[in-house]
């Protein structure tokens, strides 16, 4: 079986015509627990990345 067949099959295998059909209804339920608080304060994180070191002489 050459490189090309290989490819083939990969693909037939990931293509829709192959899947399964999506369910009509979800069995899980999305909704989060609690109440939600509108006066919440939103704010943004500071990510500590490593600077640019620089180059010695």
């Amino acid at each position: 079986m050459g490189l090309r067949d290989r490819i083939k099959s990969a693909v037939n295998k990931l293509s829709g015509e192959h899947s399964d059909a999506a369910p009509t209804e979800y069995s899980q339920n999305y909704s989060k627990p609690g109440k939600p608080n509108d006066d919440a304060e939103v704010v943004m994180a500071r990510l500590n990345r490593p600077k640019r070191q620089k180059k010695k002489k």
